[in-house]
């Protein structure tokens, strides 16, 4: 290897050593704004609170975020990043009864820890904080639709269950659910999708 090729072979691992830094910096401030909602709502986030509770000064944070603005982009951002890995544990299941409570169980575990709801979520971002957060929506739908329509395909499924329509009926109540009201949302479901006509043990 040339003078010349090392430098640039070492200039390229530098440049994916700080690029690597600073996404993990802007997940970890990402995080601790997505506390501070938790915690006080869109009232109790501030770009002072912020870097307080990420241990960093002011024009630290705005190196990584300019303005509030951004930060509830990032906290999108960070929601929406985690389709592909949401899709595979909930895919794991054997069959749709087991991925469906997969599904529910992924969705409504952050409510009952706190986490706020896409609701409140979408009411505290910019517009394009919401896009990215409907792109999310869009992606857990198709994904329920899916398990839904193998579900009914199998037999494990009410026959009348409508994937589209009662996909967003499912998606709705998760969406309106409260740490209290979770087990609720599954009890509901599961009357939804038994079935009454056929069945598989």
């Amino acid at each position: 290897m040339s003078t010349t090729t090392r430098k640039q072979h070492g200039a390229t691992q530098w440049t994916n050593v700080t690029e690597s830094y600073r996404n993990g910096q802007r997940a970890s401030i990402a995080h601790t704004a997505m506390t501070l909602l938790i915690e006080g709502g869109g009232s109790g986030l501030s770009m002072s609170a912020l870097a307080q509770s990420a241990g960093i000064s002011r024009p630290t944070l705005y190196r990584y975020y300019p303005d509030m603005e951004s930060v509830l982009v990032g906290v999108a951002e960070l929601v929406a990043q985690h389709d592909e890995a949401f899709a595979a544990e909930v895919l794991a299941g054997a069959d749709p009864r087991q991925q469906l409570r997969a599904f529910l169980d992924a969705v409504t575990d952050p409510i009952a820890h706190g986490h706020p709801s896409a609701i409140e979520l979408e009411a505290a971002l910019p517009p394009e904080g919401r896009k990215l957060l409907h792109a999310h929506e869009d992606r857990a739908r198709e994904l329920l639709v899916g398990i839904l329509k193998r579900g009914v395909r199998a037999g494990y499924f009410a026959a009348d269950v409508d994937p589209d329509t009662d996909a967003l009926f499912i998606l709705g109540l998760t969406q309106q659910a409260q740490a209290d009201t979770i087990e609720r949302v599954h009890v509901l479901v599961d009357k939804l999708i038994q079935s009454t006509r056929r069945r598989k043990s």
